[in-house]
This record gives structure tokens, C-alpha cells and sequence, in this order.
């Protein structure tokens, strides 16, 4: 008996049908199927607003750090590790093994360039946020790495890439 009236009450909901008693007990209106599909309309307009909102506010500004990389030092610290990115992919090593030799060697490049990755996390991170800079660095890092490749390529080879 008290499983029949369990499975009727429980089918009688998922029907869309007023279920008087479960809503006697949850202190639900009788219709409460309505009453869902108006929150979930509401909470659409709200989420459709919060998302107008956060689009119309300004991006965060980033100020110049105290240690801003030059422009010139900036694009030939990219170019090595970029290069040391190259290198490391291309030796055959475990994945993992490989990561480990690059995070080595590019502090080793830091050194060389007398910087830290804070630093260089900084500045790169100012150059991003304006986007024309790092635009006009990397066609620059661009370029001299196409010239790398240029002068190591001998004449009459095909070209390596597409």
C-alpha cells in the first residue's frame, strides 16, 4: 500500500500535474512547475544582465612595472627562448624529461639576460595588454627567426616549411 502511493505521487510530478500533498508538506503552491519555470526565466535575465554588465566595464589597466624589460632586450630574450623551445622539442626526450631541461636552460638565458621570470612575467604581461607593442615585437621576433633559418638553410634546398 505504501509503495503504490509513493509511485503515484512520484509519477503524478513528473506529469506536470498538481501534486497537492507534496506541497502541503514543502509549503510549495500547488502549481509549483510554474513557478520553476519562472525562476529559470528570471534567472536568465539576471545572468543575461551580469554578462552586460561585466562587458561594459574597462579592462584593467596595467601599470608600467618598476623593471620594464626595453623593447630591443624583449625581443632577444624572446628569440632565445624561442630558440631553447625548438631545441628542446626537438630532442628526443620524455615529455616530462623535456620540461625539465627547458626550465632549466631558460634560467640560465634569465641569467644571461640579467633578468628574473618575475620580471619577465611583468613586462610581458605590459607589452600583452597593449596589444600594438606586442604586435610589433613579435613580427620583429618573427623576422629574425626567419633569418635564422634563412642563413642556415643552404641556397638551392627547398625550404623546410609550407
Amino acid at each position: 500500500m505504501r509503495i503504490s502511493i509513493w509511485r503515484s505521487l512520484r509519477t503524478s510530478c513528473w506529469k506536470g500535474e498538481s501534486a497537492g500533498f507534496i506541497s502541503t508538506k514543502l509549503r510549495l503552491p500547488p502549481n509549483f512547475a510554474t513557478v520553476k519555470r519562472y525562476s529559470f526565466r528570471v534567472g536568465r535575465w539576471f545572468g543575461a544582465l551580469a554578462l552586460l554588465v561585466t562587458a561594459c566595464q574597462k579592462p584593467e589597466e596595467v601599470p608600467v612595472p618598476a623593471q620594464l624589460i626595453p623593447r630591443d632586450k624583449m625581443v632577444s630574450l624572446l628569440v632565445e627562448l624561442h630558440l631553447l623551445e625548438a631545441r628542446t622539442d626537438a630532442a628526443v626526450l620524455p615529455q616530462d624529461s623535456a620540461r625539465a631541461l627547458f626550465r632549466q636552460q631558460q634560467k640560465n638565458v634569465y641569467w644571461r639576460y640579467e633578468v628574473t621570470d618575475s620580471i619577465f612575467v611583468q613586462s610581458y604581461r605590459y607589452y600583452a595588454v597593449h596589444d600594438k607593442d606586442l604586435d610589433e615585437i613579435y613580427s620583429i621576433v618573427v623576422d629574425s627567426l626567419a633569418l635564422r633559418e634563412a642563413k642556415l638553410t643552404p641556397p638551392g634546398s627547398p625550404p623546410p616549411h609550407p
